[in-house]
């Protein structure tokens, strides 16, 4: 895995992770962190950060320039300081880094050479006796051996009870995302199996349909990805790192397809003669498709000690953000839509505004719902109901457009699915066949 600099107070959340973070006696507590249950194994070893080789030979002259080439041979000695959860916001409440050391659970030293060499490995082993804890690491230097903030690279490994690469908020997350992909893979079979129905029946598929075949190709994926990460990651601690990019980039596309579809139908198409401008909404799509991935992306670069889900951080809110400000959009779609429109329309259309309801805010209610749980609840809570809502809409949407429920009765595909029928031919929604004079007296 690349090296990658780390802010002051960040964590690790993989079992074996590399980077680089400053310390000196004037900084704050450089942190890691892992959620554990039983015994934690971690190892850590340390060397300083010398990022190309120029950066040695500068030091090196440095230190023969002043009459100090002893130095160059020479250690430095850090600090492991171990801290668990429940004292985590006390400690960073100190503010004088060493005096923080009152809080630690265990502190053990760690002599890491000048000239770039790693140093010998450290071996801690932590034991959680009554429940699971999530604990912090610290390095720091409260002897004021480095006299400027120097960096150093890290590179820490951790084990849970039974040699487990999986911490204890995803101890379950191998086996129940395969599950869920081998029911979605029935799913998706039951949905190409219609598909194919509906096309030998009428001859094509509208383009609804084509939508929803997207998402569910888009999510297939996603699903497949992560699982592989997640297999991988059982037996190295790292996974694959561009299979988890890949899976949250296709989540992503698939919820943004799913979200332009329940945006449309919401807008009338199918339903009302509209001015739908395909170009228009192409581009509107592709704009959002990248300010999405970059928000996904800078998801996967952030770390926080203070963040155990994706929606917890700047990017993750911003994300959060826009399926609330797609939400007013669909209000004000829908609102627009019903305005004159026939009976059987606003009756199906007010079915639709409950599932997109759904939809666009349930990630913003979990989001909030999950923070009333202990921190390692909340990943498998949260990615659990977002996977179950995300499938649920999609199964839900299929029905609507392979069944000959109501949807279908009232929207383009009905007159395209007869013999020889077109889509509906323009027409006003005065004018719609399935306008009910007497029912909107009543209304």
């Amino acid at each position: 895995m690349c090296c990658r600099t780390l802010a002051i107070s960040n964590k690790v959340t993989t079992p074996m992770s590399r980077g680089a973070t400053a310390v000196s006696w004037r900084s704050k507590i450089s942190g890691l962190h892992n959620h554990s249950w039983g015994t934690l194994e971690v190892g850590l070893h340390l060397k300083v950060w010398l990022q190309h080789r120029y950066r040695q030979l500068q030091f090196e002259a440095s230190c023969f320039r002043r009459g100090k080439a002893g130095r160059f041979n020479q250690n430095v000695t850090l600090f492991l300081e171990t801290y668990l959860d429940e004292d985590w916001n006390e400690v960073m409440s100190i503010e004088d880094p060493c005096q923080r050391k009152k809080k630690s659970r265990s502190s053990m030293s760690v002599s890491v050479p000048l000239d770039g060499r790693w140093s010998e490995t450290l071996r801690r082993t932590v034991r959680n006796n009554v429940r699971s804890h999530i604990w912090y690491f610290a390095v720091l230097d409260c002897a004021k051996k480095t006299e400027n903030s120097r960096k150093f690279e890290y590179e820490m490994t951790h084990l849970n009870e039974g040699g487990s690469h999986f911490t204890v908020e995803t101890r379950w997350t191998l086996p129940s995302n395969v599950l869920s992909l081998v029911c979605f893979v029935a799913f998706s079979g039951l949905f190409a199996k219609r598909c194919l129905a509906e096309m030998t029946s009428v001859g094509r598929l509208h383009m609804v349909i084509w939508a929803l075949v997207v998402v569910v190709a888009m999510q297939l994926l996603a699903q497949s990805l992560h699982a592989l990460h997640l297999w991988r990651y059982s037996y190295n601690g790292t996974g694959v790192r561009p299979f988890e990019i890949l899976a949250e980039i296709s989540f992503i596309l698939s919820q943004l397809v799913q979200s332009a579809l329940l945006l449309l139908i919401g807008y009338g198409y199918t339903l009302i003669p509209v001015d739908v401008d395909p170009a228009t909404v192409l581009l509107t799509f592709g704009i959002s498709a990248v300010v999405h991935i970059i928000l996904v992306l800078l998801i996967k670069a952030e770390d926080s000690a203070d963040k155990f889900h994706d929606y917890e951080g700047l990017a993750g809110k911003t994300l959060l953000a826009l399926r609330l400000a797609s939400f007013a959009v669909f209000l004000w779609c829908l609102k627009s839509t019903m305005t004159g429109a026939p009976y059987r329309i606003r009756g199906l259309l007010s079915m639709f505004a409950f599932v997109g309801a759904l939809y666009f805010i349930g990630p913003p209610f979990l989001v909030m719902l999950v923070s009333v749980f202990a921190p390692y609840w909340r990943p498998p809570i949260l990615n659990t109901s977002l996977m179950l809502l995300q499938i649920g809409t999609a199964w839900w949407l299929h029905n609507q457009f392979l069944s000959r429920g109501e949807y279908f009765k009232v929207s383009e595909l009905n007159s395209s699915s007869l013999p020889g029928g077109t889509p509906r031919s323009p027409r006003t929604p005065l004018e719609s066949p399935t306008r009910s004079p007497q029912r909107d007296k009543r209304d």
